[in-house]
């Protein structure tokens, strides 16, 4: 029984009550989540948040998960970790403006959290190895009720999306939306944790989430090999959204900006990358780049 635990009211959980103000107004919660290989990247993407967003950022949250990586995450991250790195970053990024602030995942009480997002499951990683723990927490953690959750390797062109589009969704009740994508073919409906907001008011009301597992023969193929049967956050989304639990928006219009996916340590970490993010910031992409959600360096002249 993984769904059996009732959602806290609000006003139990510490977020203000909004009664739609002005979107203009409103300032936001950006909560992101790290690991010991992601110094080098924190020190470029945390300035491009607090330069794209300027004011209306409350705060920049960042939940550190100093846990050894596992499944296809571990291997996708294999040789990267650098704590002492992430240890400067987190200095440097702390001293730079007063907004940013770091958490250890470990400080947290976990059991509060799965309750509230998971029920009666305690799901810490899914079975690829992708955070479900701490991305929950890098939520809850966030002091605004706005927030916008994203990975550390996300970049944003922000041309009126999150006052014209982003907060008013949520203020209709849309419990997800994510920034439009830079991925101009198709309709893409299936929900992605690289970024995404919500209101915590209005999110919490529809948790837990349900429907947490992979199907039954490759839950049990999983058990056999040591790895947990449950799904990725997205995916978990995707399926709360089909069945009607939380509703779902990904936002359309790139002529309000967009957001990209750095993908690889190595390449947020280059000597070109902060090319790479200012070119973002201004909305300047290579026409090739405009179909992936992900970087592709070579669609913008790289040689790796």
């Amino acid at each position: 029984m993984e769904n059996s635990t009732t959602a806290e009211a609000p006003g139990q959980i510490g977020v203000d009550k909004i009664s739609n103000p002005d979107p203009f107004e409103i300032t936001l919660s950006l909560a992101s989540n790290a690991t010991s290989s992601e110094g080098e990247t924190l020190l470029r993407t945390v300035p491009h948040w607090l330069r794209v967003f300027g004011s209306r950022l409350a705060e920049v949250v960042i939940v550190v998960d100093l846990e050894p990586p596992e499944g296809r995450i571990a291997e996708f991250q294999r040789g990267q970790s650098v704590p002492s790195e992430l240890g400067d970053a987190i200095q440097v990024l702390e001293a730079s403006d007063p907004r940013v602030r770091f958490v250890s995942l470990s400080s947290l009480e976990p059991v509060a959290i799965q309750r509230r997002w998971f029920g009666n499951a305690r799901p810490i990683r899914c079975q690829a190895g992708t955070p479900l723990l701490a991305f929950a927490a890098a939520v809850d953690q966030a002091n605004s009720n706005i927030v916008l959750r994203c990975d550390s390797d996300m970049l944003f062109c922000e041309r009126g999306w999150l006052m014209n589009e982003a907060i008013p969704s949520l203020q209709r009740g849309v419990d997800v939306y994510e920034p439009p994508r830079q991925q101009i073919e198709g309709k893409e409906t299936a929900a992605s944790s690289r970024a995404f907001m919500v209101s915590k008011e209005t999110l919490y009301c529809h948790l837990p989430l349900r429907n947490l597992r992979l199907d039954p023969l490759r839950a049990l193929h999983r058990k056999m090999n040591g790895r947990p049967p449950w799904l990725a956050l997205e995916q978990m989304i995707t399926r709360s959204a089909k069945k009607g639990q939380l509703s779902h928006r990904i936002g359309q219009n790139i002529d309000l900006g967009f957001s990209l996916h750095g993908l690889k340590r190595a390449w947020t970490a280059a000597p070109w990358f902060p090319d790479v993010i200012r070119a973002v910031e201004s909305g300047q992409v290579p026409i090739g780049q405009q179909k992936f959600l992900d970087l592709h360096p070579e669609l913008w002249g790289i040689q790796l």
